[in-house]
């Protein structure tokens, strides 16, 4: 039901976009069977709408294992997101099955479609949730500092992302809800970013159906996958909504898979071991070497166009 229904009053120009899904929603259907994995993200939506109207959240619509929901105000989505993650945390879905979501919002201006909200707002929120590890809550840095009462939640930096349509990086940050995880130690996205600082310049081209792709350490993660809101947009079957993402950490371009079909690397026959051989990458992680490609969805030799990139590391 839409925002519209809800409220006898004009619609905000300014609210909060928050996207709430399952983590790990393909290894459920693998490990429990479709019933049961169905179930558990049926129940784990139905909560975490419940837990959304408690801060007066409303949901504008579910897709597969995510939900995306609206706030008129800041403080009510971060306190919603906290109870969320403390629930889930707590307390297993249908069939005594434990289960973990991640959160992403954004707050900012707002266009609507007969009550239906869309816009920057949407896109932003969208790229951040992209962005979030499993059982964690993030927002943009522009909206944690709109939260009226800053001081009694527990922040900690989380990384830089890049944006369409932005011509610089936007800055993300942590909302710890677990107050045994609420250090004040420096993070890993922190020690990355100090690592850089101290690392010899790199950069990384990708080459894609024509267009190179200049990525340079600082810049936030590269996100490649079906959804629009991606980086590189790869409209295939074989390609996840979220498929895969490069960072860099630790003076390396890091290539992590987030997909159901995988993710291929292969590096062009060089000194390095490995060199000239394809690997799969499935929900892990690999550092690029040299030059190479990435297949997206299928191994490099079945890659259609669509499906290949070419990849280049440059250390100055």
């Amino acid at each position: 039901m839409l925002w519209a229904n809800h409220l006898n009053q004009d619609l905000p120009d300014h609210i909060v976009i928050m996207f709430a899904d399952v983590s790990g929603s393909t290894q459920l259907y693998e490990n429990l069977g479709d019933t049961d994995a169905h179930d558990c993200i049926s129940e784990s939506l139905n909560r975490i709408v419940h837990h959304a109207s408690q801060h007066n959240g409303h949901l504008v619509e579910t897709i597969g294992d995510e939900a995306m929901i609206m706030f008129a105000k800041i403080e009510d989505a971060a306190l919603a997101a906290i109870d969320m993650q403390q629930h889930f945390f707590q307390t297993p879905v249908a069939h005594d099955h434990f289960i973990k979501i991640r959160i992403g919002f954004h707050y900012g201006p707002i266009e609507y479609d007969e009550g239906h909200p869309f816009g920057d707002t949407v896109n932003v929120a969208a790229r951040v949730a992209a962005l979030c590890e499993s059982g964690r809550i993030i927002a943009t840095d522009t909206t944690v500092s709109g939260l009226a009462t800053q001081q009694e939640f527990q922040l900690r930096p989380y990384q830089t992302a890049r944006v369409k349509g932005k011509s610089k990086p936007i800055r993300v940050q942590e909302i710890v809800w677990d107050r045994e995880d609420s250090t004040s130690m420096i993070n890993a996205t922190q020690m990355t970013q100090l690592t850089q600082l101290e690392s010899q310049p790199l950069s990384l081209q990708i080459y894609y159906r024509g267009k190179v792709y200049e990525l340079a350490a600082g810049q936030g993660a590269f996100i490649i996958g079906r959804e629009t809101h991606c980086d590189l947009v790869i409209d295939s079957a074989l390609a996840s909504r979220t498929h895969a993402r490069i960072e860099f950490r630790w003076g390396e371009a890091i290539l992590t898979d987030h997909s159901t079909n995988g993710t291929y690397v292969e590096a062009q026959r060089g000194k390095r071991e490995g060199d000239g051989t394809s690997i799969r990458l499935h929900r892990r992680e690999a550092a690029l070497h040299g030059t190479g490609k990435i297949a997206i969805g299928t191994t490099v030799q079945q890659a259609q166009e669509v499906n290949l990139l070419g990849y280049k590391i440059d250390q100055h």
